[in-house]
């Protein structure tokens, strides 16, 4: 599949973010599928084009387009079954239990297989209690976790990832290793990050956000 901006900008409060952005991202295949980090200092972009990306924000002006294997354009209220995505920029729905979140995910988005609550629980170090208290609760580096499982445990082919060890402590770290070694089989991945320690073990292409419209096809 590919992912095609076409004359893409972002004005945010009057201010463009970026202008005339043209930039096709191909997330290659299961053997050698896109191991990409974007990089770039805060307010350069980073997390609004996964947003764009993933379909959560669209452009001021221009296109995004996710093209399947034979060229053919993706609806885009199709986009959420290919893609998923762990941001600071999306919120929790605070009033549901951990079980109830996942549940909901369960039926709209699906998990790979032998993935359970109980796995969940087992992963993020949470006590048996946990899954019945609302993600109001949760501390921020709870949720963190959650978001991670929740991204990484499925089985859409790409993976976006923005900032992910923020909130973490020394075992969320650990978390967010052992699913990237092992959760990512044949999986494309995308993480924007400033951080080296979050994305130079797992990717071997860069995208500097700051100068994206000098930058060539991916």
């Amino acid at each position: 599949m590919k992912i095609v901006f076409q004359d893409c900008g972002k004005n945010y409060h009057r201010s463009w973010l970026f202008r005339k952005l043209n930039l096709e991202l191909d997330l290659g295949n299961e053997v050698q599928p896109l191991r990409l980090a974007l990089l770039g200092g805060n307010g350069s972009g980073k997390s609004t084009l996964t947003l764009m990306i993933a379909g959560q924000t669209q452009p001021t002006e221009g296109s995004v387009l996710w093209l399947d294997q034979r060229g053919q354009e993706i609806s885009s209220d199709r986009w959420y079954k290919h893609v998923a995505l762990a941001s600071p920029a999306l919120e929790l729905p605070e009033e549901f239990s951990l079980k109830e979140w996942f549940d909901f995910h369960d039926k709209v988005k699906g998990f790979a297989a032998h993935f359970d609550i109980n796995r969940l629980m087992e992963l993020c170090e949470f006590s048996k209690s946990t899954q019945s208290k609302a993600l109001l609760t949760f501390s921020s580096g709870m949720k963190q976790r959650v978001k991670l499982c929740m991204a990484m445990m499925g089985t859409e082919p790409l993976v976006i990832l923005d900032e992910p060890l923020t909130n973490l402590d020394e075992q969320g770290m650990q978390l967010y290793k052992h699913l990237l070694e092992n959760q990512l089989k044949g999986r494309s991945l995308i993480i924007a990050s400033n951080r080296e320690d979050e994305w130079k073990p797992y990717c071997n292409r860069v995208l500097d956000v700051s100068k994206i419209n000098a930058e060539p096809p991916i």
